[in-house]
């Protein structure tokens, strides 16, 4: 009696840990076409059931079938095959069937992922370091990929061990819910989570071929116009700044109207009284490019005033908060020196493609917000505000 020769595995498990700590399972041979398969698993038996359906789809190529009628077709009967490996009991394939209709499908992706995993690898790519997932260097502002980093870092912690295909619409939903804050937080936060899905789904990678986030819908309500301080707030404000070490600061968001980043990352040498103008790098900007300001008359006056002074600590925070109390200043937004900033600009100028450029803004957005809203009469105040004599 001969013995038939025993077949050598093509597929096998073997056990890793991630780098963040947690225990996967990996499921890694070559398909009888050559293709390579590296899938990872949370659980060992998920992991085995996935071996054993490769083994099986391997084998059907080149062991004899029994024959029997029947309606479908070779690749139908191929994956019915694969479908009953998987599961113990015959009738979950119905079951699983159902699901899929009523909740949709996660499709094929070319390596599986644990949520922990893929965004191990998107801190790499934040920080700038290329690896084997074709990770190119970041070109995101610093600010922008601490943004990023930490609100995905929340989200992924909060999910526990899941696959990153696992990952549902509800899930992030659900993790919206549980944020503190308004609408307008959540939505920011959404954005985040929504940029790390696409960043898994793109090429090479390829982790998922959807974006849960991308379903989930926040109704933002309509913004009304932008708040803006009058010519007597701004004066009261300027004197209690003088007081306090912050006329630099606030000479410049009243009068250049920087974005409040823009400013606390600006140093004297990005100011050219000579030539009348700021430099903003590209690195600190909102848009990622770099522009000119031109340093009008009143800013010119102020800057001279008091320069070397230190344009921003991290203590001006707190002191502006007094300045803006003893101002008499009750409500306040974190642009509202900009918003200031561009109304009176906009009286000021004829143009508004050049209120747009030095502001950093688009041409529509200047029209649409900050067009007549305040006088001429209001303006030649405004820009008529000068450093007390004798200040330190």
């Amino acid at each position: 009696m001969t013995t038939a020769a025993k077949i050598k595995p093509r597929f096998k498990v073997t056990q890793f840990t991630n780098a963040s700590g947690s225990q996967s399972f990996r499921v890694s041979g070559s398909k009888r076409n050559g293709e390579r398969v590296r899938e990872n698993f949370i659980l060992p038996d998920d992991a085995s059931a996935r071996c054993a359906a490769l083994e099986a789809e391997y084998r059907s190529g080149q062991s004899e079938m029994m024959l029997r009628a029947t309606r479908l077709t070779d690749s139908q009967i191929s994956l019915a095959e694969k479908a009953f490996a998987l599961v113990e009991d015959e009738r979950d394939v119905l079951r699983g069937i159902r699901y899929f209709l009523d909740h949709g499908k996660q499709l094929d992706v070319t390596e599986s992922k644990t949520a922990d995993e893929a965004f191990d690898s998107f801190k790499k790519w934040l920080d700038g370091k290329p690896d084997s997932t074709g990770n190119g260097i970041c070109q995101l502002r610093p600010v922008s990929r601490a943004g990023l980093r930490q609100r995905v870092e929340r989200f992924v912690d909060g999910l526990g061990l899941i696959q990153l295909a696992d990952i549902s619409a509800d899930d992030v939903e659900r993790h919206l819910t549980q944020l503190p804050g308004g609408l307008t937080n959540k939505d920011g936060v959404k954005r985040s989570i929504s940029r790390f899905f696409s960043w898994c789904m793109e090429r090479p990678r390829q982790w998922r071929r959807d974006n849960p986030a991308a379903l989930v819908k926040i109704e933002l309500p309509e913004k009304g116009e932008p708040q803006i301080l009058n010519v007597d707030q701004c004066e009261k404000l300027l004197r209690a700044c003088e007081k306090n070490g912050l006329a630099v600061y606030t000479a410049i968001s009243l009068f250049a109207g920087l974005r409040p980043w823009e400013v606390r990352r600006l140093a004297w040498d990005n100011i050219n009284l000579e030539d009348g103008e700021i430099r903003i790098n590209g690195s600190t900007s909102k848009t990622g490019r770099s522009r000119i300001v031109p340093i009008s008359p009143a800013l010119a006056a102020w800057l001279k005033a008091y320069k070397g002074k230190p344009v921003f600590k991290t203590t001006f925070v707190a002191k502006l908060r007094d300045a803006r109390a003893a101002a008499g200043i009750k409500s306040w937004c974190k642009d509202i020196m900009r918003h200031t900033a561009i109304s009176f600009a906009c009286r000021q100028h004829d143009s508004f493609i050049d209120v747009a450029n030095n502001f950093g803004n688009s041409e529509s957005i200047i029209r649409r917000h900050y067009q007549s809203r305040v006088s001429s009469a209001d303006a030649k105040r405004f820009f008529a505000l000068r450093p007390t004599k004798g200040a330190k």
